[in-house]
């Protein structure tokens, strides 16, 4: 096993030593922006520093450090040690294109705003811990242990609504509300991390089936205002975000109110007549879970070390026997295919808006300002093809490396339980030989 890690270590020496020490800004500001969002295109220091306590680095079994999680989410996902974050989470063979908060709905209950995820690992991932975007992996989920509705960023304005996943960076306590150690959260996320949809469209089922092109987040944030808004009432997490007079305007009817009530087991969230079922597990299982208090408090984040080196690789977990054995080469090819297909419509939905609002902008200097923005979005859209394709083939190739593990320690449990059982005998002898 461990002439594996080293190996595995070699192969990702050369993925990772480009990683960036911090969430990249790939887009600057368009022309005309507001000054208040210029951080966007200049805020480089988003650094999370190593943890001063080393037992979270160490090299051991995940189920130490994330508990119950690892069981339940091997079967949809991959388990990755990261330099920054420890261990954490990503999805197996999800869609092109795909994002945390995208398959589901908003619902508004007594916790406010509340994501209904159509996933089956929904229950811990869009209520439990923190999404961390990884220039080179992508989404990958922090473990955290305190439940809320939804942990997201809310933007709204100029006839769009739109939300991110909360970084490791924001951290929640009761009586306080949201931790952000004193920086905006404007800073903590970018224009890339949010998905928009039309206000009209908030209250939709299969949500992610609105959200405007990703490039043209870089227009649209700057036209937007944060309205994130947690509050605790009776020991509850409340997500106010976006005001609901506001989205029953947009789409012309009231939202339904929900009551929220607790699934036996974990799985899809359940809708029945107006009460949300939803998983969520005892106090003694979310114990198991070491590093839950610690992301849930946030990590910190330092100022950026102008000669700072790149982040040593990760180290993949074996997948557990409750995750599907083998490498699908068949599914990956598809994948491929499926990211591509996705990125060119993209292009092509975002080309059609760009000959709309040309046409629209008769005068010289809207014409430019136009223009310029739309060169900007281009651009946008051209890294994210880049990027989203050099992380779907790093996935994969974890993915790859988490199946042969598996198969090894699988090839390998036999021979160490014999080796106990042959122990355990030897020492139920000693007594005996006098």
């Amino acid at each position: 096993m461990r002439m594996n890690r080293l190996v595995f270590i070699g192969l990702l020496a050369g993925i990772l030593a480009g990683t960036a020490y911090c969430q990249a800004r790939p887009y600057g500001n368009p022309a005309g922006a507001r000054e208040q969002h210029g951080a966007y295109g200049r805020q480089q220091a988003n650094p999370y520093n190593s943890q001063t306590d080393n037992r979270y680095y160490q090299d051991q079994d995940p189920t130490v450090d994330v508990g119950f999680f690892y069981n339940e989410l091997s079967p949809y996902g991959e388990w990755v040690r990261h330099p920054r974050y420890g261990w954490v989470w990503f999805p197996r063979h999800v869609q092109a294109g795909w994002r945390p908060y995208s398959l589901g709905r908003w619902v508004e209950t007594e916790y406010g705003w509340t994501w209904v995820s159509s996933e089956p690992f929904g229950w811990a991932t869009y209520h439990y811990g923190r999404w961390a975007w990884d220039p080179q992996f992508g989404w990958l989920w922090v473990p955290g242990t305190h439940w809320g509705p939804a942990w997201v960023s809310w933007q709204q304005g100029n006839g769009y609504v739109g939300w991110a996943p909360l970084p490791p960076a924001v951290g929640f306590q009761v009586g306080i509300g949201l931790q952000l150690g004193g920086l905006n959260i404007s800073l903590l996320l970018s224009p890339r991390d949010y998905s928009f949809v039309p206000e009209r469209r908030f209250l939709d089922a299969n949500i992610g089936g609105y959200f405007v092109p990703q490039a043209r987040n870089v227009t649209i944030i700057h036209n937007t205002t944060n309205i994130t808004n947690y509050t605790v009432v009776n020991n509850r997490v409340i997500n106010h975000g976006v005001p609901v007079g506001r989205i029953e305007k947009a789409t012309g009817r009231r939202p339904g109110r929900y009551r929220i009530d607790s699934a036996n087991n974990p799985g899809q969230a359940r809708v029945q007549r107006d009460v949300i079922r939803i998983y969520r597990p005892a106090k003694n299982r979310l114990d198991t879970v070491k590093v839950g208090r610690r992301n849930d408090a946030g990590l910190r984040q330092t100022q950026q070390d102008h000669q700072e080196k790149a982040p040593p690789p990760v180290w993949v977990a074996p997948r557990a026997r409750t995750a599907p054995a083998g490498i699908d080469e068949r599914q990956f090819q598809r994948e491929q295919k499926d990211l591509k297909k996705r990125l060119d419509k993209e292009q092509r939905d975002l080309e059609q808006i760009h000959r709309q609002e040309a046409v629209r902008a008769k005068a010289k200097a809207d014409a430019q300002a136009v223009s310029q923005r739309h060169a900007a979005e281009m651009k946008a859209l051209q890294e994210q093809r880049q990027r989203d394709q050099k992380q779907l083939q790093t996935r994969q190739e974890i993915e790859r490396k988490a199946a042969r593990a598996s198969a090894v320690k699988t090839r390998e449990s036999p021979k160490q339980d014999k080796a106990k059982d042959d122990k355990k005998k030897k020492g139920d002898k000693k007594p005996n030989q006098k």
